[in-house]
């Protein structure tokens, strides 16, 4: 068995603050990667729109040659 140990109001507080200063410090950690290492949408639109032109121009090109190879049959 474990010895009684009673933690004193003065240890949970401090413990606490402990836990309460490296929370602020991971949301600080956080905040600087939202700011300088991931792109906005606003950023992110023109891009999404050129790669989904693409991926319908790929997929036009593909049923197009379907239909050639079945219309020529």
């Amino acid at each position: 068995m474990m010895p009684n140990s009673k933690i004193t109001a003065g240890e949970k507080m401090a413990v606490m603050a402990n836990d309460i200063t490296y929370i602020k410090k991971e949301v600080t950690e956080i905040n600087q990667k939202l700011s300088h290492e991931y792109v906005t949408k606003i950023e992110f639109e023109p891009l999404k729109k050129i790669v989904y032109g693409l991926i319908a121009l790929i997929l036009t090109a593909v049923v197009s040659g379907m239909l050639a190879v079945v219309i020529i049959r």
